[in-house]
Parts: C-alpha cells; structure tokens; sequence
C-alpha cells in the first residue's frame, strides 16, 4: 500500500509539473498573443535601401517540421551589387523555435561547421539596443560544394538575442520570432564587418522592430 501511494504522489507531481511547464511554455493552447504576432509578418518591408525582395520558395514541410505559426521568406538582392540573401523569419510558440538550430539543421542536410559559431553584434540603429546574433559557416565537404554564411537570433520583449540557452531564456514568451539571413560565399576569408548580409541587416533591423514591436 505505501509503496502504490508513493508512486501514485510522484505521478501526480510529474503531472501537476508537467502542467505547469505546459502553461508556462504555452504548450497547451494557442495564445491570442501568438496570433497577433503570426500577424504582423504580412506587414513587412518589401525593400531595404537598395536591396530589394521577391518571394522565395522553401519547402513547406521544412517549414512546418520547425513548429512555427507562421513565416515570412524572402530574396533580397542589392540592386547595385547584386549580392544576394536568403531571409526567414519564423514566429511560433518559444519552444519548438528555441531547439530548432542550424548546427542542427544543416549538418543533418550534408553541411559540415568550418569553425564553432560566434557571436556578432550588430549596431543598426543609435537609439536602439545593439542586435545580438549568432554567425557561422556551413559548407558541403566535396570540393568545389556550396558554403553558407548564415546569421540568426531571435526577437522576444523588443530585443534581438543571440542567446546561449533559447529554450530556457525564451520559455515564458506567449510568441518568438527567430530570424535568419543566409548567404552562399566564394570561399574567401573576409571580415565579418564586410560581409554584405551584415550591412543588410544593419538597414533591415529597425524596420522589423518597428513592425514586431506595434501594438
């Protein structure tokens, strides 16, 4: 008897635990909030400065498999450069946005890390906290194979963060949204400052805070 009600008080304090991450995750329902937040990605820029968008295909299943509620995926090329970008921008529950990583991501799609992936600071706007990122390089190891420099972070309480831990930093969030920027490489060692999706993002930044931040 002592031992069926010791396991029947430690099954209810998984359950009742389990409720509580549950809720606090947003595990359990759909949150207002997350809608209103899926929403606002129909009101994005179409053009930054001089790079201009046009919609991108990204397979869908791809997309769902990342939990998000909804997306936003464009091509953005500098009209005088002609530099080209892959930018996504996913909104969804913190959870499943927070474990989804590319280190994870693209080695499973045949991708090798050339180097551990770093933080980068990005000062977009003087009135405005800097923008913390993740960057690394992914490349295909045959010779000659595609290399990806890919940046991301996410956006939560009016801050992009490149956090260490997103799963338990963004945990409390009602809605996350998670931005990458990707962009295919010619192989050659460059400064990070020179890289032309960090001058995209310094320019895009403010205006995707303005949009995710409204009311």
């Amino acid at each position: 008897m002592t031992r069926i009600l010791t396991f029947a008080v430690g099954l209810a304090v998984v359950i009742a635990s389990g409720v509580v991450y549950g809720d606090w995750t947003q595990r359990w329902q759909e949150s207002t909030a997350l809608e209103s937040a899926a929403a606002k990605l129909q009101s994005l820029p179409e053009q930054v400065g001089r790079w201009k968008a046009r919609p991108a295909d990204l397979d869908r299943e791809a997309l769902d498999m990342t939990g998000a509620k909804g997306w936003w995926v464009r091509r953005f090329t500098d009209e005088r450069t002609g530099s080209s970008l892959l930018v996504i921008l996913l909104c969804g529950r913190a959870g499943p946005l927070s474990v989804h990583k590319p280190e994870t991501c693209y080695t499973s799609a045949g991708y090798t890390l050339a180097a551990a992936p770093v933080h980068y600071t990005i000062r977009a706007d003087s009135e405005a906290a800097p923008a913390e990122f993740w960057t690394g390089v992914f490349k295909k190891p045959e010779v000659g194979g595609q290399q990806l420099r890919i940046f991301w972070s996410w956006y939560g309480l009016g801050a992009w963060r490149g956090a260490d831990n997103p799963r338990w930093t963004f945990a409390h969030l009602p809605a996350l949204y998670k931005l990458y920027v990707i962009r295919e490489t010619n192989g050659r060692p460059e400064r990070l400052d020179d890289d032309p999706a960090a001058e995209f993002l310094r320019r895009l930044l403010p205006e995707l805070s303005r949009t995710l931040s409204a009311p």
